[in-house]
């Protein structure tokens, strides 16, 4: 059924039998629709229903994102350490679990005060943030990328592009459909809530039946390559980096610097897209379906930005779909009518969507694979601290001024500018490397 994508020149995926590691990406997109649109993408339908349920303000509300956000930071680490120390596959199973209580406490959720204002009132649901985001991160984004790695060398690009599709194709699939049912009128969100509660351990099942951590577990070689090849290639481990080796050179944090400017659009745009839409006039339906539409165009480009990342100067690209991006962020402080809303999910989605899978493939391609789980997770941390403030600042800014033009326009020029930290993180040099070039110096002198 796949024969179609022969058109991607230089990726020769579909000889029979196809690479198991296909069909890891594929899975990886799948995990990472569901685990994303009821907790990352779709966060601004639980805000909008709690804000019409209880009367809690935008800050209140947004506080629980930033919360699970920096626990999201300060544990990335963390989960980093257990897919090298475990495997990927568990920690997608461990968190995969936790979203599940996520949930349960999200159903559960109640007023805590005597009073709406009460900075501890939305307590419940701010708990409730904390397992779901927590959960998801340790299913999703990180052990994802860590599997798929360890799957693909030469066609690693394009696997993290249909494998990061997933958070597009479950916003543009889930959360329209979430926004359906979460109103009053039909189950609520309480019901919605209840109803994950299910969903999430059938996820639990499927990751445990199909994924695997690496080709070596079922007789397989990276990319599907025969024995001979592998051995031809096999000195590049030796120039993996480690973890302590990684975080000395400037290229780990600038690209941390720069996915964080990235990530920080991202986290704005995924709690208050929908609300300032509906503020703006437009349904809860229409504003989900418009935000829906922005990440299933990004989901298109997150394979050109895959296919682009094996042919071109990745970081060149990463500018590029980055200014995109940032551009489309202010763009959306102004967008007051259908077609200019639409206009944004347009250029939104061509930024987002091709930065996603060059990051990351950049990233392997930098440091390798022997220590890429706690990398990740390393980087993950200042990345994800970095989106902690924006929804915040968001919700305070509109608490105060009845709009999010302020939060829109600063934000979105802080991720233009950000953007260009990619431009200065070049290739490193393995340490190795470095003391024998020096030793061949001192021998020619």
């Amino acid at each position: 059924m796949f024969h179609d994508l022969k058109f991607i020149k230089g990726h020769d995926l579909f000889k029979r039998p196809i690479f198991y590691g296909w069909w890891i990406a594929i899975s990886a997109l799948i995990i990472n629709a569901i685990l994303s649109a009821p907790t990352q993408s779709g966060a601004g339908l639980w805000v909008y229903a709690l804000e019409q349920e209880f009367g809690w303000s935008r800050t209140q509300l947004a506080t629980a994102f930033s919360l699970g956000q920096l626990e999201g930071s300060i544990a990335s680490p963390l989960i980093g350490y257990l897919i090298d120390k475990i495997g990927g596959k568990k920690v997608a199973l461990i968190g995969t679990f936790l979203s599940t209580i996520g949930f349960i406490f999200l159903f559960l959720t109640t007023p805590l005060a005597d009073t709406r204002d009460a900075w501890y009132d939305p307590g419940i649901f701010y708990i409730s943030y904390i397992f779901m985001m927590f959960g998801s991160q340790m299913a999703g984004w990180i052990p994802m990328t860590v599997i798929i790695n360890n799957w693909f060398d030469k066609n690693r690009s394009l696997a993290m592009g249909i494998g990061s599709i997933g958070f597009t194709a479950g916003t543009f699939a889930l959360v329209p459909l979430l926004a359906t049912i979460i109103v009053p009128e039909r189950l609520g969100w309480q019901s919605t809530a209840l109803l994950l509660t299910l969903v999430f351990p059938a996820l639990m099942l499927f990751i445990w039946i199909v994924l695997k951590d690496s080709p070596s577990e079922i007789g397989l070689l990276p990319d599907g390559a025969k024995e001979s090849t592998q051995t031809k290639s096999s000195h590049k481990s030796e120039y993996d980096f480690t973890i302590i080796q990684a975080m000395k050179e400037k290229s780990f944090w600038l690209m941390s610097f720069g996915h964080g400017a990235s990530a920080m659009m991202t986290s704005l745009m995924m709690l208050h897209l929908i609300l300032a839409l509906v503020d703006q006039g437009l349904s809860l339906e229409l504003s989900s379906l418009i935000w829906g539409s922005a990440m299933g165009i990004g989901g298109l480009s997150q394979l050109l930005g895959g296919a682009l990342g094996d042919r071109v100067e990745k970081r060149y690209a990463l500018v590029v779909f980055g200014c995109i991006q940032a551009i489309s962020v202010i763009f959306a402080a102004y967008a007051q009518t259908i077609i200019s809303a639409f206009l944004f999910a347009i250029l939104w989605g061509i930024g987002f969507g091709g930065r996603a899978p060059i990051t990351t493939a950049l990233r392997a391609e930098y440091f390798g694979r022997t220590s890429f789980g706690k990398i990740m997770g390393i980087s993950a941390s200042l990345m994800i601290l970095m989106t902690v403030v924006t929804p915040l600042y968001a919700g305070l800014m509109y608490d105060i001024t009845q709009s999010y033009k302020t939060s829109f326009i600063t934000v979105g020029i802080a991720g233009f500018l950000g953007t260009f930290f990619f431009l200065f993180a070049t290739k490193p040099i393995h340490p190795s490397l470095k003391v024998i070039s020096r030793e061949q110096n001192l021998l020619e002198k």
